[in-house]
C-alpha cells in the first residue's frame, strides 16, 4: 500500500512526499470499541470517581503539610536570626564590661588569682 507523508519545509511550506512499502495493521486481532456510553470508567481502567476524589484530597493534604513545613521553616530562620543578633550583642557587651574591668583593676590586682 501506498500513502503521503507531510512534510514541513520552512522556506516553501508543507508539502507531500510518497512512501511505498507500508501496510495498514490489521484490526482483527483487537476487539470492537464500544461507544463510550456503554463503558464504565471502572472497567476500562480501574480508576473510579471515587479513586479521584481521593487522591485530589490526599494531594490537597499533602501540599497542606508542605505548607505548614515551609511556614515552620520559615519562622525557624527567623528565629536563628534574631539569636544570631542577641548573641552578637552579648559578645559586644562582654567585650565592653572586659574593657572597663581591665580600667578598674590594676593589671596584678589580687583579684585577678
Amino acid at each position: 500500500m501506498g500513502g503521503k507523508v507531510q512534510r514541513i519545509d520552512d522556506e516553501s511550506g508543507p508539502s507531500t512526499l510518497p512512501f511505498e512499502g507500508l501496510e495498514m495493521d490489521d484490526d482483527e486481532d483487537e476487539p470492537p470499541l464500544r461507544p463510550r456510553s456503554q463503558r464504565s470508567s471502572s472497567s476500562t481502567s480501574g480508576f473510579t470517581k471515587d479513586h479521584f476524589n481521593l487522591l485530589n484530597r490526599q494531594i490537597d493534604s499533602l501540599t497542606s503539610s508542605v505548607e505548614g513545613l515551609h511556614n515552620t521553616a520559615k519562622d525557624l530562620c527567623r528565629t536563628m536570626v534574631t539569636l544570631q543578633h542577641s548573641v552578637d550583642g552579648m559578645a559586644t557587651l562582654l567585650q565592653a564590661l572586659h574593657s572597663r574591668l581591665d580600667v578598674v583593676l590594676p593589671p596584678h590586682s589580687p583579684l585577678e588569682t
